[in-house]
């Protein structure tokens, strides 16, 4: 069976965002998969160049919050709408409050997703030696950078990253991961207020009420960023509007979904 992965970026194209501070859509046409996840490009000159190394277009922690991991060590997923570019490397954050936490000292958060503390992890396992790496032979593996003395340590982690990844770390939302019931999904549901009716307040956002979306089997979906990218329909989610949302789970908890969405539609 072939293994389900992301859409990155929602489709955009990474180089075109960092090379040319430009979102640009990409075609299935046009895809490369990297680190599970699945990046669309417009054309084969980006695509080509992405392929040359890829590390430094993906976004950070595979487009995590860098704040949210720093801080609470958790893998909480952000979007595009709230996006900075610093060092050259893009990063992603669920609201416009993280985003802000990281200007305001940016340089705090530039090696929390290094691996190992640079150090090559193969060197680790293999001889039992604590030998620095270098940015010119880089890996990602769950979103972590991976830095290497050679090409020849490089090269072995990457056929078996597994085998020498930093179990220390946080990995991809694993305990999220391991509840979801697809990578993505569409469903339709009435609009609620999440803490409100609910009692549930968003994962990225838990000063707010939040957007809760309940559909036919007794689920109830807390739409995530709800309050910033779909104003109108959060202002008005007491009045049972139906919708439908695409979009990935994040959490499961009893009858509670975290939902990180691509799209709300009214219907």
């Amino acid at each position: 069976m072939m293994q389900k992965t992301k859409l990155g970026l929602e489709g955009h194209c990474p180089v075109c965002v960092v090379k040319m501070k430009k979102w640009m859509k990409g075609t299935k046409e046009h895809q490369v998969t990297y680190d599970g996840v699945t990046y669309y490009f417009p054309g084969d000159g980006p695509k080509n160049e992405f392929l040359k190394n890829p590390e430094a277009y993906v976004p950070v922690l595979n487009g995590d919050c860098i704040a949210c991991y720093a801080m609470a060590k958790k893998r909480v997923p952000g979007n595009i709408r709230h996006a900075a570019l610093h060092g050259g490397r893009l990063y992603l954050f669920p609201s416009d409050k993280e985003k802000q936490v990281f200007a305001k000292t940016p340089g705090k958060f530039q090696n929390t997703d290094l691996a190992c503390k640079g150090l090559c992890s193969v060197c680790k396992i293999m001889a039992n030696k604590e030998i620095p790496g270098k940015t010119n032979f880089t890996a990602m593996h769950n979103g972590f950078r991976y830095l290497f003395p050679s090409a020849r340590e490089r090269e072995m982690f990457v056929k078996e990253p597994s085998r020498f990844a930093d179990k220390t770390l946080v990995g991809a939302r694993k305990d999220d991961m391991a509840n979801k019931t697809a990578a993505a999904f569409t469903f339709t549901g009435k609009t609620s207020c999440a803490g409100c009716e609910h009692g549930v307040k968003p994962i990225g956002a838990p000063e707010e009420l939040g957007l809760a979306v309940s559909n036919g089997d007794g689920t109830i979906f807390v739409i995530e960023d709800a309050h910033s990218r779909w104003p109108g329909l959060y202002k008005d989610r007491f009045d049972g509007k139906m919708v439908r949302v695409d979009g990935e789970i994040i959490k499961r908890s009893g009858k509670f979904a975290w939902v990180s969405a691509s799209s709300v539609t009214v219907l």
